[in-house]
């Protein structure tokens, strides 16, 4: 048993800690946008192919504290390199220090690597290179004043890039959608209702649970496969096990688009990868129009709206916007459960309903809050 440490967005880590206990991990703890847990290797493929709340999962490959500089270069120089990484990989290096024996983590950086190549250069004559844009190894330190805790990266690419759209940095992602989807308590076979639905990210999550696929079915790799202890057998096992119980998607899911367009390209998207079968989509003006009558009856209903984000300048824009809401879900989806996403953080009051749950949660770059309403 190894351990590893899985990071994610602020306030979904309860989240992956369930999913991580539901695989098999083992001494799960929950850590601020992370989870720290131990795990055999067969764990550690599914921690990277399954979970969907996971945005990366690395492995801790040692402790320690340091007094020099020196210090960390004779403590990374000290593991058997030869025995993780093959020689010839294209490797990257990231370090996060504060309050340490370094006045930059580049220069930390820097130390790391010449560890590495030098403990290869002395041991095999050969060295691995520096490459830190298309590397197959990233390694990572964590600083805290002498006490370092040192990584390697088993998933690569950032988990939410599933593979069913381009690459991306986007606040909002896949990692952040399925974790509102688990905190909603919508479930495959519950209907569910998705107004203001920009580019279907909510709606390809839930499609992709409706037929049981894993958060890594279009994705083509992870960095583990890179280790000298991969097992492709063991990891054909994993894919095979999750892939042998994908269905096909018994609808349920309305994506709503505020414009026609909107909704094409939505329904454009999933066609691109031969997710549409069982989805609607939709230009559906949600404040202005009554309810969908195929949504009804609306006992079980999950309604999940993303709201816009107005900014500070626009305060009164948000406040109103909020109370418009609020009012066509007392109106017109009575028997529902309602969940509001939003940024304008003080404009939630004017919803004028009593949630039933508040979560407050981080993307990358903002806060925002996630409440729910019981419209029964």
């Amino acid at each position: 048993m190894a351990t590893y440490i899985a990071k994610t967005l602020q306030g979904l880590e309860p989240v992956l800690a369930q999913e991580l206990r539901e695989i098999g991990a083992t001494d799960v703890q929950e850590s601020g946008r992370a989870v720290l847990f131990e795990a055999s290797q067969e764990v550690l493929y599914k921690a990277n192919y399954l979970c969907r709340t996971a945005l990366r999962i690395m492995k801790k490959l040692k402790s320690f504290d340091i007094e020099r500089q020196d210090d960390l270069y004779e403590e990374i120089n000290a593991l058997a390199w030869e025995k993780i990484i093959p020689v010839d990989s294209p490797m990257t290096v990231s370090v996060s220090c504060k309050d340490s024996v370094f006045s930059h983590s580049r220069f930390a950086a820097q130390r790391i690597k010449d560890a590495v190549v030098d403990r290869f250069r002395r041991i095999l004559s050969q060295w691995p290179y520096i490459d830190n844009e298309y590397y197959t190894i990233r390694l990572e330190l964590f600083m805290r004043k002498n006490h370092c805790e040192f990584f390697i990266d088993a998933s690569g690419l950032s988990l939410h890039n599933r593979g069913y759209r381009k690459p991306h940095t986007s606040s909002f992602n896949e990692v952040m959608a399925a974790g509102l989807l688990r905190l909603s308590g919508w479930t495959p076979g519950k209907k569910l209702l998705l107004p203001f639905s920009k580019n279907g990210l909510l709606a390809m999550e839930a499609a992709m649970q409706v037929r049981r696929m894993p958060a890594g079915y279009f994705r083509k790799g992870y960095s583990f496969q890179y280790w000298n202890d991969y097992d492709p057998g063991l990891w054909k096992e994993v894919k095979e096990e999750a892939l042998a119980g994908v269905r096909d998607n018994e609808g349920g899911i309305w994506a709503l688009g505020e414009t026609p367009l909107s909704a094409e390209r939505m329904k454009e998207a999933f066609e691109r990868v031969g997710m549409e079968q069982g989805m609607v989509f939709r230009q559906f003006d949600f404040l202005e129009n009554d309810s969908i009558d195929e949504f009804l009856p609306l006992e079980d209903a999950v309604i999940i709206a993303r709201l816009p984000f107005f900014g500070e300048e626009r305060w009164e824009a948000a406040d109103d916007f909020c109370t418009h809401v609020g009012n066509v879900l007392k109106q017109r989806y009575t028997g529902a459960q309602a969940w509001l996403y939003g940024y304008d953080m003080d404009s939630f009051k004017f919803v004028g309903l009593k949630p039933k749950e508040k979560f407050l949660l981080g993307e990358v770059e903002r806060p925002a809050r996630f409440w729910g309403f019981d419209m029964r």
